[in-house]
């Protein structure tokens, strides 16, 4: 048994897959197999990857597309690992991104998640993140600290498999920030760790999901919702909510997420 198992799940990026799963594949760690989880995909990528000469990936077609997060729980459930780790499948790892987070995990066993800095390439430039912007906690107990903004993204997470199944894994409902509203729940049963350096490069376009701001508005809105017992214990609806009603007079949709969140917070 492989002490981890890396799951990408992939949906029509024949042109990239190859490339993502090389920069796994150039790992300093050996120990791993790797999970592509295919989103019932309508182009090459299952050439793409059946291409690849090398015993540690496994190929799974998925009957219908099921969303980043579905696919993501879909490869935690074939997984019989100790560790899981997520990738995506136009970002590339570092080569010592595994030795380094599983040298952590080791030293670290109160720990079910450790996470680390991403370079962000844009068409405009490049920069990493979490940065000196981010005055807050990074590791540690961290639910309060992700209630009011994350610092997680799914690819930078290697988390104890044990730990990840008690959290209930992401919520395939999200249409996006699906690794936000996990990273609030897993934070509330464990502590989580940091690696202070760039661990992968993440390549963004215009039209990802991260662009989508309705999207992204409802899954805050939800958040705040699901965890609102708990944000109003700890004192913190009112920054909450003036931080999301900020940010969307800015984008000019303030009315609409006013209306959001009132609709979430009455279910």
């Amino acid at each position: 048994m492989s002490k981890v198992s890396v799951i990408i799940p992939t949906y029509n990026r024949a042109d990239k897959i190859a490339d993502s799963i090389n920069s796994v594949l150039r790992q300093t760690y050996k120990g791993f197999k790797l999970l592509v989880v295919d989103d019932a995909s309508s182009d090459k990528t299952e050439c793409a990857v059946k291409q690849l000469d090398d015993a540690r990936i496994e190929y799974h077609r998925l009957d219908k597309n099921m969303g980043a997060a579905g696919a993501r729980n879909e490869g935690v459930r074939l997984s019989d690992s100790e560790f899981v780790a997520f990738h995506d499948s136009d970002d590339k790892w570092f080569p010592d991104k595994l030795e380094k987070q599983l040298d952590y995990m080791d030293t670290h066993p109160d720990c079910g998640m450790v996470y680390g800095k991403i370079r962000v390439n844009t068409p405009e430039k490049i920069y990493l993140f979490p940065n000196e912007t981010v005055c807050g906690l990074l590791e540690g107990e961290l639910y309060p600290w992700l209630l009011k903004r994350n610092t997680i993204d799914a690819p930078t997470m290697l988390i104890r498999k044990r730990c990840f199944d008690e959290a209930g894994g992401f919520d395939p409902s999200l249409r996006c920030l699906e690794d936000w509203e996990f990273a609030v729940r897993f934070s509330r049963l464990f502590n989580i760790g940091y690696i202070d350096e760039p661990l992968i490069d993440s390549y963004v376009s215009d039209d990802g999901v991260s662009h989508n701001i309705s999207a992204y508005y409802e899954t805050r809105c939800k958040i705040i919702a699901l965890h609102r017992e708990e944000i109003i214990r700890l004192g913190l609806f009112d920054e909450i909510v003036m931080d999301v009603f900020s940010r969307a007079e800015k984008s000019g949709i303030m009315a609409q997420v006013q209306k959001m969140l009132m609709y979430y917070l009455s279910m």
